[in-house]
């Protein structure tokens, strides 16, 4: 496989060689767009020709491309031109004999047959469909039977979904996969035939579009030289024999180079570059198909194309051109800035520039387009009309187009003078297109009116490289002003002192700035919040002689001014919500600010400072005045501030808050130091109403199954990180933390155990309030064994009681421990707060109403109640006492059902559930309703008929039912917590109410 491989790449190579031609070239199907095959007067041109393997619908053709015989015929349309393949795909054209026109040939393809032989014997396989000597149109390959082989044909294209037949059995037939592949074939002879077809395929003879002038030169270059040549040029190796047909060849990068393009001398070894040989591949060629992994020298030649392109910038450097690459593309310049042409050929440059012969140099000119179309040479008095090209980069020449050039839109372009093959082939440059204007002193603003905080630019254009006075005209020194922005380009110096007069008049908001190359100069100002909202004058003045120090004399001729209005901004503020929070909340503060780059906050209210303290510094009561920490505003003029209100120290009641622009003296009419009045700000206001914080908790139910579970659901207001939850009963007592939602709502799921006792339990959810921090907290020692309630953090010290044992030694009874942490709470030493209820713990029970006797086919529902909590699941079956093991051979059935669902709310204390029952197709029998809790462990039955007439049924209620007694609810409307004394008076009575604690 290995050697069949190198002989195709040899041959593909010996037929690129056997060609005096560039890269192969492709014939078209289509005689409009026809390849062209070029014939100048260098004398026979060889072109090797091919066509794609895809032309063949039967595949019959090795590699990507196909080739034609020698003797193949290709003629014009009308029979009477005809070019003869000579050698291998080879087609000479001449100058003189060849006509010029389209050329065509119609490829016939025959119908092709492709064998395998399939063999039991692994050594006899190929790899590759080869022709059959014996057999016209027929292709073979042998494989062994028992291998996964992927099937292509001789052009490389898979043979995917092609039916092959047996020669001995036509019965017997396989066929390949998407991917070509088979596998598994016995051994045996199978076929199939491709059917082949015709096309047409072109190319066309035409003159050549290259410099073949006699006043065109051929230079000589030396082989082995790796010498930049170029497009459009004639070159001739020194060692060129007389009568000698040369080549030139492009090589793939690597290990493994392949030919990519070809070049062929006349007889006379010339090489004529035109566009069309080239074809677009530039870089190293080597002579007479040398392998260029052995050229130790690299390539003989470097072809290229004699690119060129012109840049104009502004002169820095007067005496020898040098810029800074500040181009003037697209730009305005003054008539009397200096603008310097560089003319860029990278490769042409070096490649012709003779110091000695500068005859032997290529040269490049550059063509002015003037405001009214006219073409010259000519910028300045500078002549470009024939500029020697001595490196990658010339500078062509510098110079400023001077006060009597036109003023309007110029354009220029650069193209080559020399060698005249370029000159009359080779694309012109780049256009760069700029705008000349008159040197009088200008000054523009970039906008006319600027809220005070924002900066603001005037733009100066003057002569070029030339200093200017710029100040406020009649500025008030006692008043804020606009500054200007220290460290500007071109900044030359301070201006104070006007001394046109003689008298020393002094300027403000003055400096003295150089224009740049270009004559202009952009300055900047800044503004205050504190700068005066009015129209300020900016004026550029000339200047007489020399600045001394930070004065100068003006030129009161030369100058101009402009007006910039500096106006108030605006403030405006708002806060997240209603207006309405509770003590703890974060409420946002944001709103905006044009006036200034910061925002500060104060806030009145009753028994605070009269003019107001600052908000970001409570709990300390900061007069307005001494605010140091301002709200930064964005640069979008928004600003923002979130308040915690959890540890601000104020009562509850209405405020104002107030966000000024400037540091203020709060709402005073009177400034004191750097605070200024109110009125001197800008400022916007907002009221907010803060309230107590208030704890609420509703139970899931008041009695609840033993081992299911009860939900206590409430809201905390206030922000609290989270909640403390107690339960208290008869040798029980349990705490739960709860964790709080950032809209204030919570949710606490317990477990109830199966075991716990059947009793009265008491809850109390306490809330940490303003400091966050419980204050009537749990302490638990010994692992456990010992825990008991104190007050810590207590504020003015004292308190009603001090600690109390709620498990181990000398614990209270389960009511009397809750009834004194909700009395340890309301200690008025502690801000704490908290809410109570009760719940029954009873064991659990389901009851079914009975739904009497049934006919057959109806539909009805089963119905029932529960202690079972809001929620949970029970299974429901409805079974035939028929339910029972039969025969296998036996056709009896059995009817039923079996289905879970929810128990939901009832009309009265108890829950209720109910399922659905279709009778359809059940049989007449006794019936079993069996109920079970999933999540709790309790069951309850009863039993039914169903028979042929509805009979009117009698309900009864079955299922344990435990003795319970009416709860009544009673609730506490007076400010003052009787801690759980009511709950405790009322035990024997069962009651169960819900207590919701506002704290005055």
């Amino acid at each position: 496989m290995k050697i069949m491989a190198l002989l195709a790449v040899v041959l593909s190579f010996a037929l690129l060689m056997g060609a005096a031609s560039a890269a192969n070239t492709t014939l078209s199907t289509d005689a409009v767009n026809a390849p062209p095959l070029l014939v100048n007067n260098s004398g026979d041109i060889n072109y090797t020709i091919q066509y794609a393997a895809s032309l063949n619908p039967a595949h019959n053709t090795s590699g990507s491309f196909g080739y034609f015989a020698t003797g193949d015929e290709f003629k014009t349309a009308d029979g009477l031109n005809v070019l003869k393949v000579v050698d291998v795909s080879n087609v000479t054209i001449n100058n003189t004999t060849t006509v010029v026109g389209v050329y065509s040939k119609l490829l016939s393809f025959p119908t092709t047959t492709y064998q395998l032989n399939v063999t039991s014997i692994n050594t006899e396989t190929t790899d590759v469909f080869a022709a059959n000597d014996s057999a016209e149109n027929t292709m073979q390959r042998y494989l062994f039977g028992n291998t996964v082989t992927v099937l292509k044909y001789p052009d490389g294209s898979l043979m995917s979904g092609i039916t092959f037949t047996s020669a001995a059995d036509s019965s017997v037939k396989f066929t390949t996969n998407a991917d070509g592949q088979m596998t598994g074939l016995s051994p045996g002879l199978y076929t199939v035939s491709i059917a082949g077809g015709s096309a047409s395929v072109y190319f066309q003879v035409t003159k050549s579009v290259s410099p073949v002038g006699a006043d065109y030169v051929t230079r000589s270059v030396t082989s082995k030289s790796g010498a930049d040549v170029f497009v459009f040029e004639h070159i001739v190796f020194q060692n060129a024999a007389p009568g000698t047909v040369q080549k030139l060849t492009k090589y793939t990068d690597g290990m493994n180079p392949t030919a990519v393009n070809q070049i062929s001398s006349d007889s006379n070894g010339i090489f004529y570059l035109t566009e069309a040989v080239v074809n677009g591949q530039y870089g190293g060629y080597y002579l007479d198909a040398a392998n260029p992994i052995s050229q130790t020298t690299g390539p003989d030649v470097y072809i290229w194309y004699p690119e060129i392109s012109l840049q104009a910038e502004l002169t820095t450097n007067s005496a020898n051109g040098m810029t800074a690459g500040d181009s003037i593309d697209g730009q305005t310049v003054n008539k009397d800035t200096n603008v310097s042409f560089l003319i860029n050929a990278p490769k042409v440059g070096p490649a012709f520039y003779d110091k000695d012969n500068a005859s032997n140099s290529s040269y490049a000119k550059i063509v002015f387009t003037t405001p009214v179309a006219g073409k010259t040479t000519d910028f300045g008095g500078k002549e470009f009309g024939s500029v020697q090209l001595t490196a990658s980069q010339t500078i062509a020449g510098w110079g400023a187009a001077g006060q009597n050039a036109a003023a309007g839109t110029y354009t220029a372009q650069a193209e080559y003078k020399m060698p005249k093959a370029f000159a009359d082939y080779a694309k012109k440059s780049n256009t760069i297109s700029f705008t000349l204007q008159s040197s009088t002193l200008t000054i523009t603003a970039a906008k006319d009116s600027v809220v005070r905080s924002n900066p603001f630019t005037v733009t100066i254009s003057g002569k070029a490289q030339t200093v200017y006075a710029i100040y406020l005209e009649n500025a008030i020194g006692t008043e804020v002003n606009p500054e200007l922005q220290p460290s500007q380009n071109g900044y030359q110096g301070a201006f104070t002192i006007d001394n046109t007069l003689g008298n020393s008049v002094p300027v403000y908001g003055g400096a003295f700035f150089k224009t740049d190359a270009s004559g202009k100069r952009t300055i900047q100002y800044n503004t205050a919040a504190n700068t005066e909202d009015k129209t300020y004058t900016v004026k550029v003045n000339g200047i007489v002689g020399t600045p001394v120090n930070t004065s100068a004399v003006l030129d009161t001729s030369d100058y101009d001014k402009v007006k910039v209005k500096v106006e108030k901004g605006a403030v405006t503020i708002t806060a997240s919500g209603d207006g309405s929070y509770y003590i703890g909340d974060e409420i946002k503060l944001t709103g905006t600010n044009t006036d200034s780059s910061n925002v500060y906050l104060f806030l009145t209210g009753q028994n605070l400072l009269e003019n107001g303290i600052v908000l970001k510094d409570l709990p300390a009561k900061v007069p307005a005045y001494n605010a140091t920490n301002p709200v930064a505003v964005k640069t979008d003029n928004t600003w923002e501030y979130k308040w915690d209100t959890s540890q601000i120290a104020l009562d509850t009641g209405a405020y104002t808050i107030y966000a000024t622009s400037r540091l203020t003296n709060g709402k005073s009419s009177t400034a004191v130091g750097n605070a200024v009045k109110l009125s001197d700000s800008e400022y916007a206001t907002i009221s907010v109403n803060l309230k107590q914080p208030f704890l609420s908790a509703v139970p899931s139910g008041t009695v609840i199954a033993q081992g299911d579970k009860l939900y206590v659901r409430g809201t905390a207001e206030g922000k609290p990180n989270n909640l403390m939850l107690y339960i208290f009963g008869p040798n029980f007592f349990e705490d739960h933390s709860i964790t709080v939602e950032d809209d204030g709502s919570y949710e606490k799921k317990i477990d109830i155990s199966s075991s716990m006792s059947s009793n009265q339990y008491f809850v109390v959810v306490q809330h940490p309030m303003y400091n966050g921090v419980f204050d009537a907290v749990l302490v638990k020692e010994q692992n456990g064994d010992y825990q008991y309630f104190k007050i810590q953090n207590a504020t003015t010290g004292g308190s009603q009681q001090a600690s109390f044992v709620v498990w181990g030694n000398n614990k209270l009874q389960g009511s009397q421990a809750a009834d004194a942490l909700t009395k340890m709470i309301d200690d008025a030493n502690i801000d704490d707060i908290y809410t109570k209820l009760t719940f029954t713990v009873a064991a659990p029970w389901i009851r079914i109403n009975n739904p009497g006797d049934q006919a057959v086919g109806s539909k009805f529902t089963v119905t029932g109640t529960t202690n079972l909590a809001i929620g949970d699941q029970i299974l429901v079956e409805v079974m035939s006492s028929s339910f029972t093991a039969v025969d296998k051979t036996s056709t009896s059935t059995t009817s039923g059902v079996s289905q879970t669902t929810k128990v939901v709310a009832g009309e009265g204390a108890d829950n209720a559930w109910a399922v659905d029952v279709d009778t359809t197709n059940w049989k007449l029998d006794e019936y079993t309703i069996k109920v079970n809790g999933i999540e709790v462990d309790v069951t309850s039955t009863t039993n039914f008929n169903l028979v042929e007439k509805v009979v009117t049924p009698t309900p009864t209620a079955t299922g344990a039912q435990p003795t319970t007694t009416t709860a009544t609810a009673t609730p506490t409307a007076t400010p003052s917590t009787p801690g759980f004394g009511a709950f405790i008076a009322l035990a024997g009575l069962g009651a169960v109410a819900l207590l919701v604690l506002r704290r005055n």
